[in-house]
């Protein structure tokens, strides 16, 4: 019968510690008290755990992170592929690898990487569920949710100023004399989607302008941006008697649909009507109208959840913080600046 392999889990078990602080002292890094270190390799004698650990093996244990998303998430290219690069250029000058997990939101598959110990620290990006987050939690190794935080279970978080960005960008469109406004976006999709729907609404209500749920849509949205179905959303605006001077979208993959929607239906943009989104993904200047929109800094975003979680990795007591990351408005050709004759 082949004897079972020990894991770094099954010492920290033993211990009553996290598998973060197993690592740091069979690596003898900072990070855990000599008393500690002592514990952990004599612990991982008793078990075995050091005669798993052979010379070359030992070689090859890279110091990685777990990098876990949704696949249906990866697949919209625009975004997520910038910030993992921000994660893994980062993650690379601290000498760490990375390791890319596909996670099902219904289904909590706990990756290799973390089942055997090989993980320092979790990545997640986009929506977790607070169950699968727990199940996360209880293998005691540091986690950093990027785009998405939990208001029950703790976790260190970096997300975009979405509640602010959104109200910048109404508040351009009232200044540029929109005085109806539409919304579109799935706000029961993301958080982050629903936080931009809150600045949205504040916006118009601290300018004393009306709220016309008529130019709003916030639900079934999702497919029909992923599949980039404009006909669907053409249908959809058939039913409505009359357009917004302008709408703002929840992110820029929205705003492209509904562009085309509105050429299917012969109004054109922004003569007929602005549109402004969020975001900024690399295709906004190259579009035609060229899309107004603000701009997150992607790649930071990778980068500053990188820094945070290792701050935890190397020191268990620092305590994690939730992030918000600055955006800024960019001016194309998608948003009509009225004249006074004109309001």
């Amino acid at each position: 019968m082949n004897k079972k392999k020990i894991r770094m889990k099954d010492i920290a078990d033993k211990l009553g510690i996290s598998v973060n602080a197993v690592s740091l002292a069979l690596k003898n890094k900072v990070g855990v008290s000599d008393e500690t270190r002592m514990k952990v390799l004599t612990v991982a004698d008793s078990l075995g755990y050091l005669d798993q650990m052979k010379g070359s093996e030992k070689k090859k244990h890279l110091s990685s992170i777990c990098v876990m998303l949704e696949e249906k998430v990866f697949k919209d290219t625009r975004f997520y592929p910038k910030v993992i690069l921000g994660i893994e250029n980062e993650a690379k000058k601290n000498k760490f690898d990375t390791i890319i997990n596909f996670i099902n939101r219904d289904k909590y598959d706990i990756p290799l990487s973390i089942e055997r110990g090989k993980a320092e620290g979790i990545l997640v990006l986009g929506h977790i569920s607070d169950d699968f987050l727990k199940l996360l939690k209880s293998y005691k190794i540091p986690i950093v949710l990027i785009d998405y935080a939990s208001s029950s279970v703790v976790t260190g978080a970096v997300m975009t100023q979405n509640y602010d960005g959104a109200y910048m960008a109404v508040e351009y469109l009232i200044q540029c004399g929109h005085k109806s406004i539409g919304f579109l976006g799935d706000i029961n999709i993301a958080r982050s989607f629903y936080e931009r729907w809150l600045g949205f609404l504040d916006a118009l209500k601290n300018n004393n302008i009306p709220c016309e749920m008529e130019y709003c849509f916030t639900e079934n949205i999702e497919r029909i941006v992923l599949e980039n179905d404009f006909q669907a959303l053409t249908d959809r605006l058939k039913n409505i008697k009359r357009y917004p001077a302008a709408w703002f979208c929840a992110n820029d993959s929205t705003a492209f649909v509904l562009i085309n929607a509105l050429k299917a239906l012969g109004k054109k943009v922004p003569e007929d009507v602005s549109v402004i989104g969020f975001d900024d993904i690399d295709i906004c200047s190259m579009t035609e109208p060229r899309l107004t929109t603000m701009r997150i800094e992607k790649v930071e975003m990778g980068a500053t959840a990188v820094r945070e979680l290792l701050s935890k990795v190397q020191n268990p007591d620092y305590i994690q913080r939730h992030i918000r990351l600055p955006v800024r408005l960019v001016e194309r050709d998608s948003v009509r600046i009225m004249t006074q004759s004109q309001n």
